[in-house]
């Protein structure tokens, strides 16, 4: 029978509590159009378990779009620390449509597919530490997004409570929340006549009408105080204090590093006051050292403990928040400045280091074992212990674990900055054990084998896998473990097995970052292990994203396995409860065909485009995979955008007035609904091409704030414009033009060290987004060797690394290499590149922009290394290009948005116009190919001598179709070839607002090699 429910309203603030917090919050949900326009979130129920010591919750959310046009959205939530999420879901059609887990680079490929076949997809991925974000299209204009998310979360210490992140939400229309605490079992005549069984569970509702959430909701887990752990069959999880002896350990010397990327910009201040309180509980005369660190290194204060006051904090108040961060960076530096030949100061007689981070490694080396030999050079300058101030909602707990344990003669902590600061003086002045071995008798294996950093007071929790016929044998350093006389909950198999699930991929990640560390061949097969476990479970991990399509039968056209489905979890009113999935029938007959007549008009668009003819998805032998259907169904069929020579499919029947307007512009709209060049009057396209550079007639691109900022710097008002970037910038330090404008305005100014920290920052806040990453690398090139090229190329590596299907990632990285003096990395890269396989449709035209880049890079590398010629002409061949010997000037157009439409314009000396239409100048010059579905690159290349060139030329980026996506930004990037291996390349990135908009992008007025003349 049911479990009887016992629900008890509790007064809030007593079991139930609604905590306030000190400093200004980042919201932890939250749904936003690409070009920052916020989504509200109207409806949020809160629907959890607390079974102690694990949690599971699940939150249903609708926002709301308040545009009149159809959007992508960027959905994005922090949850609790080590939250394992085992649902995705969005409304399509009015039913909810679940997503499954998939290794992560296809689930990227999938989504990005299926939004250029204008359906519904979102996709689901680990941002950074406790952070997730998901794509999802489309919204509705003035609709309702709708979206099911949960996640299991172990809680530790007994003393931390159950959380559902609240605070920093703008205003709800409606909150609801139900939580239900673990179950108790009642008195046998409290059963029914016929037996069974009945509970007595404690149920917290909550209830908000047009409420802002300024505290997060909390509910203290002492109701299982009785308990031990955890049991279903073979599976167990259990809580344990290992008994360690209490010994001082205090601090002679310290050094703080202190993170002031961009990520801690909206927690800054409170982390300043917490700085500040700490050092004053230090003796005065503790020698104390503090720096700043983002992408670069900033000594604050070097001197006794007592003398840290306002003026250093006035210099970390003024250096602000800005940047990417680079903790490999700053442990180096600080090796070095406490090493022989190091800086001469107190600080020399430091013994202990203080990182306060969140751990969010976004620049340079983020690997553990880079990170932990970092903190091995720490020692050998003299330093014995180092501890971490976690601060922020954001963290990565495993890097934070990996710097303070098995690195230095004493191992440190991993301290919560929001605990008390008695706490964590505790901790500070607390010696810590490790290798204590954790061993369960008859068990199959156990997570984690050995505790390092354990205090006095500290509770761990321990997984087992053990025969349910065994009872439990704990031990620690060999010696039992008695438990108190607390027993094990029996409980429902479903909450255990995904926290079990959750601890066998940490401990194979554990193992991937530690002992394999060095051995490529075991980290590749621990990482398909781990993705492996992740799928079948329906557990997300690092490796993998849960990936929405709008039918079954998407998931067959994409071979997504869906008849071995993973049951979901959710929660009934009763508590836990399991959905058991069943396999989908095959597709009807007619859907087969459609999907054949797609997939042919995919690889006919393909092969019409140049790019090599063979679908990155094969199609599906139907019957050899399903059989034969019993029912059928009308058939539905879409379409990429088409090559000008294959005439645009219809839309699908079922999409609404919204998506088929959006469906019109991108797909129909790529075949260019404006007259061939051969139907347009001569005098009319004359007066067109004049009227378009008459003076006091430019095309205003952009809008809002950012376009008072540009309208203030072209008028030389650079104060007014710093000013409005900068109040623009403290009101949302998340902003992606706020913080373009804050950069251009500092550019403006001369300040180019402060500039490069504001384009950094997009990397801070958008770590796994490789377009942003890209993009902040194209504003890092345009500041010079000097401020930014290194860190422009390590950006364009990591986007590399997240999404090697785009091109662009590969060029940017390359040119950005050779400008750093890797020519043989920068050639290296293109090879890859031109293996690469990329989406049918997708690029057109790469293939020989790529060869003629490969091309340009052996004349660079051969004019400074001869004696390769032979081996790099051989190169050349296997890559399908040839050695670039002539004279050349490129300029080559990509942007950083999807399945939207960027178009280069190009004029010449004598009048003539190039772009999509009119690939070709009379003066020399050819566009190769328009791509209408986002990124580019597109490329005109003028092979001329320098005598014979139409200068000046004059050069525009034109907002074709911007489609759901919001502002475009990219870059325009000049490259001139002397046709002996001497070349010059310049970037200049751009931004662009509005639909129908030109950007102008300056001139070339003549080739000599060195800077290029610009109006």
């Amino acid at each position: 029978m049911r479990p009887t429910i016992i629900s008890v309203v509790i007064p809030l603030l007593v079991s139930a509590a609604l905590t306030p917090a000190a400093a200004q919050p980042v919201a932890p949900i939250s749904l936003t159009a690409s070009d920052g326009t916020g989504l509200r979130l109207v409806a949020l129920d809160v629907r959890g378990v607390l079974e102690a010591p694990l949690a599971f919750t699940e939150l249903r959310m609708s926002f709301e779009n308040p545009e009149d046009r159809v959007i992508e959205g960027r959905f994005r939530i922090t949850l609790p620390p080590a939250a394992a999420i085992s649902r995705f879901a969005m409304k399509v059609g009015g039913h909810w449509q679940e997503g499954e887990v998939v290794e992560r680079q296809r689930a990227r490929q999938v989504y990005e597919d299926f939004l250029h076949r204008r359906q519904d997809p979102a996709l689901l991925e680990q941002e950074a530490g406790n952070e997730f974000s998901a794509r999802v299209f489309p919204i509705p204009a003035r609709g309702l997004k709708e979206l099911i998310l949960s996640y299991s979360h172990a809680l530790p210490r007994s003393a931390d409570p159950y959380v559902v992140p609240l605070r920093g939400l703008p205003e709800i229309a409606t909150l609801d929340v139900r939580l239900l605490l673990g179950e108790k079992p009642l008195e046998a005549d409290a059963a029914s006549n016929l037996g069974g069984s009945a509970s007595d569970r404690r149920v917290i509702r909550l209830h908000k009408e047009d409420w802002t959430p300024t505290q997060d909701f909390e509910v203290a887990q002492d109701y299982a105080g009785e308990r031990a752990g955890l049991r279903s069959d073979n599976l167990v999880v259990v809580r344990v204090a290992p008994a360690v002896e209490s010994a001082p350990q205090e601090i002679s010397g310290l050094y703080v590093l202190f993170d002031s990327s961009a990520s801690r910009a909206l927690g800054f201040a409170s982390q300043l006051a917490l700085l500040e309180r700490l050092l004053g509980e230090l003796s005065a005369a503790t020698p104390v050292g503090v720096a700043a660190f983002d992408q670069e290194v900033t000594p604050i204060y070097d001197g006794p403990a007592g003398g840290f006051g306002e003026r250093p904090l006035r210099r970390l108040r003024d250096h602000q928040a800005l940047g990417a961060s680079d903790l490999h960076r700053a442990l180096r530096w600080l090796a070095g400045q406490l090493g022989e030949g190091g800086r001469q100061g107190l600080t020399l007689r430091s013994t202990r280091v203080l990182v306060i981070t969140d751990g969010i490694v976004t620049a340079g080396q983020s690997e553990g074992k880079a990170l932990r030999e970092a903190v091995r050079a720490l020692g050998d300058a003299g330093v014995r212990r180092l501890d971490v101030l976690a601060v922020g909602g954001l963290r990565d707990h495993a890097v934070l674990r990996q710097l303070v344990s098995g690195n230095l003669a004493s191992d440190g902590q991993v301290i919560d900055g929001a605990a008390p600061l008695d706490e964590i003086s505790r901790r500070l002045t607390r010696a810590s054990r490790s290798g204590i071995e954790v061993s369960v008798r008859g068990a199959a294996w156990v997570w984690p084998q050995v505790l390092d950093g354990v205090q006095p007071g500290d509770e761990v929790l321990v997984y087992a896998d053990l025969p349910a016929s065994q009872p439990l044998g704990l031990a620690l350093d060999g010696r039992p473990v008695d438990l108190g006389g607390r027993e094990l909950e029996r409980v429902k198999r479903p909450l255990l097995e995904r926290a079990w699930v959750q601890a066998r991929i940490d401990r194979l990640l554990h193992l991937r970052e530690t002992r394999f560390a060095g051995d490529p061949d075991v980290r590749r097969a621990l990482q398909l292990e781990v993705t492996q476990l992740s799928v079948e479970n329906r557990v997300l991990s690092p490796y993998t994203a849960f990936l929405v399509l709008e039918t079954e039968w998407d998931y067959a056209r994409y071979q997504l396995d869906r008849r071995a489905l993973a049951d979901i979890l959710t929660v009934g009113p009763a508590g836990l409860e399991v959905v058991h999935r069943t396999p989908p029938p095959p597709p009807p007959r007619e859907k087969r065909a459609a999907i054949r007549e797609e997939e042919l008009l995919d690889v006919t668009a393909r092969a019409d485009s140049g790019a090599e003819a063979v679908p990155a998805f094969e199609p599906l032998e139907f019957e050899a995979e399903f059989g034969e259907p019993e029912t059928s169904a009308p058939a539905t069929t879409t379409a990429y955008a088409p090559s000008p020579s294959v005439a645009a499919p219809p839309p699908p029947a079922e999409i609404g007035a919204e998506v088929q307007e959006v469906y019109e512009e991108i797909v129909v709209g790529a075949d260019r609904a404006r007259p061939p060049s051969d139907e347009i009057d001569e005098e009319e396209e004359e007066e067109e091409e004049e009227g378009e550079w008459e003076e006091g007639k430019p095309s205003d691109p952009y809008s809002g704030r950012f376009a008072e900022v540009m309208r203030h710097l072209a008028d030389d008002r650079v104060g007014k414009a710093l000013d409005l970037a900068e109040s623009w910038r403290s009101e949302a330090p998340g902003d992606v033009l706020a913080l373009v404008a804050l950069g251009e305005a500092c550019e403006a100014r001369g300040d180019r060290r402060r500039a490069a920290r504001a384009y950094g920052s997009l990397i801070d806040l958008f770590p796994a987004r490789a377009d942003l990453r890209r993009y902040a690398g194209e504003r890092l090139e345009r500041l010079a060797e000097d401020a930014g090229v290194g860190l422009a190329a390590d950006s364009y590596e990591k986007a590399v690394a997240q999404r090697p299907d785009h091109p662009s990632g590969h060029r940017l990285l390359a040119w950005a290499l050779y400008k750093t003096g890797r020519t043989e990395a920068a050639f290296e890269v293109l090879e890859r590149a031109l293996r690469e396989r990329y989406p049918e449709g997708r690029f057109r035209g790469v293939r020989q922009i790529l060869q003629e880049d490969l091309g340009l890079m052996a004349a660079v590398w051969l004019r400074a290394e001869p004696a390769l010629r032979t081996d790099v002409l051989r190169r050349l061949r296997a890559a399908g290009a040839r050695l670039e010997q002539k004279p050349s000037l490129r300029f080559v157009l990509t942007w950083e948005t999807d399945a939207n439409d960027v178009d280069l314009h190009v004029y010449d000396g004598r009048g003539a116009h190039a772009y999509y239409d009119r690939r070709s100048l009379p003066s020399g010059g050819e566009l190769y190919a328009d791509v209408t579905t986002g990124y580019g690159p597109e490329c005109l290349t003028i092979r001329r001598p320098f005598a014979q060139r139409a200068y000046p030329y004059r050069l525009r980026a034109h907002y074709y179709r911007r489609g759901p996506m919001g502002y475009g930004m990219g870059t325009i990037q000049i490259l001139d070839h002397d046709g002996r291996g001497k070349l010059r390349i310049e970037d200049r990135p751009f931004v662009v607002m509005i639909d129908g908009a030109y950007v102008e992008l300056g001139t070339v007025k003549k080739s000599t090699l060195g800077p290029f003349e610009e109006d």
